[in-house]
């Protein structure tokens, strides 16, 4: 065992290597293993740090562990110590600040994921693409709408503060079943209805100058109707089984882009939803504003 080489010009010796916690372990049982004599008549030792005798016990229980695990553990504890001493150090408006930090961190990790899963979805690889990435393993799913739906699972906060939970049963009826069903914030339950980014929103009259729903969103508002009669229908055996408060429920179509929409695009979307009744229809890119506006609120 080397840890240094003498210095030829002086005899002095330096060491050679830095020592990491290996090299200081074997050092240290090096030194152990040293008699030493001591003048004065003192008692013979050849421990090479003196121990009392619950030390030694806790020694001798740690001898018989691994080391490397007692290692972590310590530096776990040491940095739990250093938290508590920065929290301790930081005045009220500071924590503020490094909360507001925090969140903002989160939030833009979110949007960017959102994003990333928007840009394979229109590239038409997203099953493949989302295996590539290691920070989007937490929504990857076999079926493109279950990617979106972990996604907006993960970040319920992007509807604003209509919602403050999701519920694990998905069952409305006998055989119906809805893709989310939510909290609201005053208790109730609404619904949410996922289809894919890549489905048109409208299609155009060219004979009227104006744009309608299309097929595919013309299909989930029809579903989303039928929900809410089977809603009505069995109100009284969800809340029973389910503990809901079913009181006309609202339900949420997210669904297709609006970041490429033009003015008269824009005036249909809000045509229609002026016009649905307990329904409204929003895009992806809704879901991106409105997570950009809160994360606002968090900026310094």
């Amino acid at each position: 065992m080397s840890f240094y080489a003498y210095n030829t010009a002086t005899g002095v010796p330096v060491f050679n290597k830095t020592l990491d916690y290996e090299d200081i372990t074997e050092l240290y049982n090096y030194l152990n293993g040293i008699s030493i004599v001591r003048d004065n008549n003192l008692p013979i030792t050849n421990q090479f740090i003196e121990l009392d005798e619950n030390n030694r016990q806790i020694i001798d229980l740690i001898s018989s562990g691994d080391t490397r695990l007692l290692h972590k553990i310590l530096l776990r504890v040491n940095s739990a110590e250093k938290q508590s001493l920065l929290l301790d150090a930081l005045t009220n408006s500071e924590l503020n600040d490094l909360n507001a930090a925090i969140k903002q961190r989160q939030y833009a990790n979110s949007l960017a994921a959102l994003s990333s899963l928007l840009e394979m979805e229109l590239n038409n690889d997203i099953i493949e693409a989302i295996h590539t990435r290691d920070d989007l393993i937490e929504y990857r799913a076999k079926q493109p709408e279950k990617i979106f739906q972990n996604w907006i699972e993960k970040n319920i906060w992007t509807l604003g503060i209509d919602y403050i939970q999701k519920y694990s049963v998905r069952k409305i009826g006998i055989n119906t079943t809805s893709d989310m069903i939510m909290e609201s914030t005053d208790g109730f339950i609404d619904l949410i209805e996922l289809k894919r980014p890549n489905v048109p929103i409208f299609s155009y009259d060219s004979s009227h100058k104006c744009y309608y729903p299309s097929s595919d969103l013309s299909l989930v508002i029809g579903q989303c109707m039928h929900y809410l009669k089977k809603l009505d229908e069995y109100n009284l055996i969800l809340e029973k089984e389910n503990k809901f408060k079913v009181l006309r429920p609202r339900i949420k179509i997210i669904i297709g882009r609006t970041h490429e929409f033009k003015d008269d695009q824009c005036e249909a979307l809000r045509m229609l939803n002026s016009n649905l009744t307990h329904i409204q229809v929003i895009s992806f890119d809704h879901l991106l504003t409105c997570g950009q506006t809160i994360m606002s609120y968090y900026k310094q």
